[in-house]
């Protein structure tokens, strides 16, 4: 039993076993590397942090580093296993205990351990693009609406689905159905996109990093995507404090930036809801905005938050809102502290469909579905009453990250791969861990720009108000007064790809009417949207 033992204490320290059994030199043999391992860690955990250490592992290539080792220093387990027990006289004896023991101590933990790994860097390396490798994005409205794996999509209600013939001259386009719920369509690494990517270093000069959060909602009562969250959230980089600027979905006269779309309507603005910018620039106007696919009406929408707001948006990260119930269920669920009860009689579950929510106020812990009704049911207040609850799911999920979050890294890398897009690259994870370590317990400023103190429809004087406001709150310079009249300066290198065939307009609206578009360019096809400054559909 003597060696059995020693086995079983070099499963606990590598060279135990060979010091039990008076063999110095080959105790100090495979003692030595685990020491420098043990050493290497206590050192960067005692002089960066814990957040300095996420930030060496989250920097290109240590992953994999990572992985070879783990590999590695299992094999040597093993091998310091394998020498303190390989003398004894019960053989069967001696493996039958060593060997079950090798199993649980040794090769599981290290599996585990590489399964985690293997699973950040594929979910660090399919959502963080290295370079701009010019890759076409298809649109995400590729077929008919039927019978997908399992899910019966009908013919979308309440508005015309939009008429598949092609222009005169123009290339047929794919007709087009609802997203399937939970595929995970957001584009793909490396896509084009037409704007600057962020760098390295993703801010700029100012010592402010301004990311625009956005919270794609695509369901089987849909097609394509409306952009039903949001949220311009700015870290100070010197101190980490959090400032988050909340965009209600129902915004109505938001102003185009400078280009082809303000210039081919007389107010220069979107005659819709904010949330219909996706579609209004994939498929109603896709001519006046540049881009291809997905990333299309992602750049639309980073594009009219940085107009509206007036802040120099850093970069964009995309989270399909199917994927807020995976992610959550892969962290355990989330505590959040509900101030008043929600109740919701007809909630559009995405499995289940009309169902009657009721969460108490309290402290609470959500599942994934639960956590995506409080965010996003709105039939007991506003559609203002879900952006308060939005930030609010956001901050429990911050305050939740942690070492418990870490130990289900496969599950969570699963979860969210597919379902997140960012044009961040990947190397400047290691500058936002740093970053977002400091804001984790930073304060955290919150303005939403809804009524009474803006309306629903807003005008130039309005977006003025707004960007006044936004800087106040900063601590910026307020930005130049924006000109209320369109742009003679092009939109760059915008799309000729032409429009769908145009289908008549939804009835008038309260915000200003355009002129008509010019000769060339087709009339809008109904939105998912309804054409007021009222509430949509879920």
């Amino acid at each position: 039993m003597r060696f059995a033992m020693a086995g079983l204490l070099g499963l606990v320290v590598p060279g135990a076993g060979q010091a039990a059994l008076g063999r110095r030199r080959a105790a100090l043999l495979f003692f030595l590397p685990t020491a420098a391992l043990v050493a290497v860690g206590m050192g960067l955990l005692l002089t960066r942090g814990i957040t300095g250490v996420v930030a060496i592992l989250v920097t290109p290539g240590v992953l994999p580093a990572l992985a070879l080792v783990n590999v590695l220093f299992a094999l040597w387990r093993l091998a310091a296993v394998v020498d303190g027990a390989r003398r004894t006289n019960r053989p069967a004896v001696t493996v039958g205990i060593v060997g079950t023991a090798t199993l649980v101590l040794l090769v599981a933990p290290h599996a585990w351990l590489g399964w985690s790994i293997a699973a950040w860097d594929d979910l660090l390396n399919s959502t963080f693009a290295d370079t701009d490798t010019g890759q076409v994005q298809p649109t995400d409205q590729p077929s008919a609406p039927g019978s997908v794996g399992g899910w019966v999509y009908p013919e979308p209600t309440g508005w015309d689905w939009p008429d598949r013939t092609p222009a005169p001259g123009a290339t047929p386009a794919p007709p087009k159905r609802p997203i399937i719920p939970g595929s995970g369509t957001l584009p793909g690494l490396g896509v084009a996109v037409p704007w600057d990517r962020p760098g390295a270093v993703p801010w700029g000069s100012d010592g402010r990093f301004d990311l625009l959060l956005l919270g794609s909602d695509a369901g089987v009562d849909r097609w394509s995507r409306r952009m039903d969250v949001m949220l311009l959230v700015e870290v100070d980089v010197a101190s980490g404090k959090v400032a988050m600027i909340g965009l209600p979905r129902n915004l109505w006269g938001a102003p185009f930036p400078p280009g082809l779309a303000r210039d081919s309507v007389a107010c220069g603005c979107f005659q819709n809801l904010l949330n219909a910018i996706y579609v209004e620039a994939t498929a109603v106007h896709p001519n006046r905005w540049p881009g291809t696919g997905a990333v299309k009406g992602i750049g639309a929408a980073r594009s009219m938050v940085g107009e509206l707001t007036g802040r120099p948006i850093d970069a964009v990260l995309v989270a399909d809102l199917w994927g807020v119930i995976k992610v959550v269920d892969a962290m355990g669920g989330v505590d959040i502290d509900v101030p008043a009860p929600v109740y919701d009689d007809h909630y559009p579950d995405p499995i289940l469909g009309g169902i009657t929510l009721s969460i108490r106020a309290g402290q609470q812990h959500l599942d994934g579905r639960l956590a995506l009704a409080y965010a996003r049911s709105r039939h007991q207040d506003s559609d203002y009453g879900r952006m308060v609850r939005q930030q609010t799911l956001l901050l429990a999920i911050r305050n939740q990250l942690g070492p418990a979050t870490i130990l289900n890294a496969p599950g969570l890398a699963a979860a969210a791969k597919g379902f997140v897009w960012t044009d961040l690259p990947r190397d400047s994870l290691p500058n936002l861990v740093d970053l977002f370590g400091r804001a984790q317990t930073a304060s955290v400023k919150q303005v939403r720009i809804v009524p009474p103190t803006y309306p629903s429809s807003i005008t130039p004087a309005e977006v003025v108000k707004i960007q006044r406001d936004i800087a106040n709150l900063l601590g910026v310079p307020v930005p130049p007064t924006p000109s209320p009249v369109p742009s003679s300066s092009p939109s760059p290198t915008p799309s000729t790809v032409p429009s769908p065939v145009p289908s008549p307009s939804p009835s008038p609206s309260p915000a200003p009417s355009p002129v008509p578009s010019p000769s060339n360019v087709p009339t809008p096809l109904p939105t998912e949207s309804p054409p007021a400054p009222t509430e949509s559909p879920p």
